[in-house]
């Protein structure tokens, strides 16, 4: 049993039935996490005791106290050892603040966790790290030691409830009585059980600051309490009570931060409009960048409306290091490739203009926001056309048209052939052409592909041979290119693509200044998408209205940021990126995914003959 999964059982054995939200909510990790936690735990405490379920809540059952006390024993001896890092690196953090204006020996330290000065080096590296992202430093001084630098007071709450609390109990006591009335004045303004949680953690937070007279001072910039002080009078009397003294406004806004991260009936409209207005402020600014960096034409006005309480609520939930769930996966952000361009530069401006650090998870939530304002503006349907060649019945015409219709965005109209001469007289181009015939000797016919009526009833083929046949149809349009590069194994991940982008400079196709573009996004976000699969996407200044995918397949796999690369899809965007372009760069990416998990397409790709176009990675699939 790891130290996570021992501090979920204490937490068990020290209170009733719980919900997953609510472990999740004390414990700042996932529901899967949590779930996973329990099931070691019960592995580990068979015959013991055992976490079981009832009506979503989970509750412990002993049933061998004296073998229970015994495991509690032996697994804190064991970790007075400190061999988990991120344990020693907890202790190292909770001694700087106990010591916060002192300075604290090296070899003290060394000597308390029991490990080699070597040791506490490493673990300084690591927690340097951690603490870079709070804008918070260890600094040395010769013959002294080191202590904690940091830019403002509130901060010390922050690292404290992410990184001590995490490994250290921090709860604050107060009699049961006192307890149910926090609860209730809690849950008068938000009755959410996540909301009580976290706001008793924070209570005990303030507490253990200040028995090392760390108190929190500063004004908090850019943080916008949204309820009035008459209703949250009870509850800060309460809690003012507990701590033991008045609470400044920082260390009442740190407490209180769980009420002001989502909307709630009892905001003060006069604080919201406040904030609002100062959230429409800092986008006037933002919009301007996002423009310069991405010409696409979106109704800024309309997005601001639709975006100015989720922004509002994601810089006070950045402010004070609140983790939202990334319920986007990176596989689905990569389906909407502009939406997350427009997202990850939104929130990389917001964070310098404020200086303030957010977390990557918020992409996703920002990028369901762009890509619906997106939508919106998109330019009418396109029409694809579809063939079906005789004998085919009513009922399997409309079968095929529903399930052309679940997969395609755009509009669909089908023509009925009743032989394969009436077809080749047609001067239409189609898309797919579902036939049990052998077609032959017709230019169109040459470039659709042909589709066996049985093969309609395997969803998954269908929908891949409809995204390489989308693609294709823009490639004959020219408003798309793409081509196939074989790379030496010889070369790392990084030539491997300054060839590839080398190669389309040479043919005209981007500019120098796509290779600066490029490096600069590799040194701000790794393009490894596992699996060995590599998709650097930057945007595309040259002019030329197409999107760019060029293909990199290396002859052995590469080894780049610790993962094996195998190949790499190099996608140049447009900087003017009209409706019907973005409709296709979303085609593009659907394609990518499907080559990269079905490994017949992918054996396609490698035998790729640049003379046949992309329907020749349709064989046998």
């Amino acid at each position: 049993m790891d130290r996570q999964s021992f501090e979920i059982l204490n937490f068990f054995i020290n209170n009733d039935a719980l919900t997953l939200r609510e472990l999740q909510a004390h414990f700042s990790v996932s529901r899967v996490t949590i779930t996973k936690n329990i099931r070691s735990i019960n592995e580990y405490l068979a015959g013991i005791a055992k976490i079981n379920v009832n009506q979503a809540k989970f509750y412990l059952v002993i049933n061998n106290y004296s073998a229970m006390a015994k495991l509690q024993t032996n697994f804190l001896k064991k970790d007075l050892d400190f061999n988990d890092p991120s344990k020693r690196q907890a202790t190292i953090l909770k001694e700087l603040l106990q010591q916060k204006t002192d300075y604290v020996i090296l070899d003290d330290l060394a000597e308390s966790l029991a490990v080699s000065r070597g040791t506490i080096n490493k673990d300084l590296k690591a927690l340097k790290q951690h603490l870079a992202f709070y804008h918070v430093d260890i600094e040395t001084k010769t013959n002294r030691g080191i202590h904690l630098s940091v830019q403002h007071d509130y901060v010390y709450a922050v690292i404290t409830r992410t990184l001590v609390g995490k490994y250290y109990e921090l709860e604050a006591t107060w009699d049961n009585a006192t307890d149910a009335k926090l609860i209730d004045l809690i849950q008068q303004i938000d009755h959410s059980s996540d909301t009580v949680t976290r706001v008793k953690r924070n209570v005990a937070v303030i507490n253990w600051l200040r028995k090392y007279d760390i108190r929190i001072n500063d004004d908090i910039q850019n943080y916008h309490p949204l309820l009035s002080d008459e209703t949250t009078e009870a509850l800060r009397n309460l809690i003012t009570e507990i701590v033991g003294s008045s609470l400044s406004t920082g260390e009442w806004q740190f407490i209180s931060y769980p009420l002001n991260v989502k909307k709630l009936p009892k905001d003060d409209s006069h604080l919201v409009r406040v904030a609002l207005d100062d959230v429409e402020d800092l986008m006037q600014l933002v919009f301007p960048i996002l423009k310069q960096k991405l010409d696409v034409n979106l109704d800024f006005e309309r997005l601001l409306v639709e975006l100015q309480y989720h922004l509002l609520f994601l810089i006070n939930r950045a402010i004070f290091d609140v983790k939202s769930e990334g319920f986007i996966s990176v596989d689905m952000l990569s389906k909407y490739p502009v939406s997350t361009e427009l997202a990850q530069i939104t929130l990389s401006t917001i964070a310098t203009k404020l200086n303030i650090r957010i977390r990557s998870q918020e992409v996703g939530y920002l990028t369901v926001y762009f890509q619906m304002e997106l939508e919106e503006y998109m330019a009418a349907p396109i029409i694809h056309r579809v063939a079906l060649v005789k004998p085919i019945n009513t009922s399997m015409k409309k079968f095929i048209s529903e399930k052309l219709k679940e997969m395609l965005d755009d509009d669909l109209q089908i023509d009925v052939f009743n032989s394969i001469k009436e077809l080749e007289q047609s001067p239409e181009k189609y898309l797919l052409i579902f036939s049990n015939s052998f077609l032959t000797g017709n230019e169109l016919v040459n470039h659709a592909p042909i589709i066996r009526l049985n093969s309609i009833f395997n969803q998954g083929a269908l929908r891949e041979r409809l995204q390489i046949s989308l693609v294709d149809e823009a490639i004959n349009q020219g408003q798309c290119r793409f081509g196939v590069t074989k790379l030496d194994s010889q070369e790392t991940y990084v030539d491997g693509v300054k060839e590839l982008i080398n190669h389309e400079i040479e043919n005209g196709q981007l500019t120098q200044e796509f290779m600066q573009d490029w490096i600069n996004r590799e040194q701000q976000s790794s393009s490894i998408f596992g699996d060995g699969v590599a998709l650097p996407h930057v945007i595309d200044k040259s002019g030329l209205n197409r999107i760019l995918v060029t293909v990199g397949l290396f002859e052995k796999p590469v080894v780049f940021d610790n993962q094996k690369v195998n190949v790499v899809f190099l996608v140049a965007i447009p900087y003017k990126l009209d409706a019907t372009l973005s409709k296709i760069l979303a085609q593009v990416y659907d394609l990518i995914r499907s080559i990269t998990t079905n490994s017949n397409i992918f054996n396609n790709l490698k035998n790729y003959d640049g003379n046949r176009g992309l329907n020749q990675l349709m064989e046998a699939i």
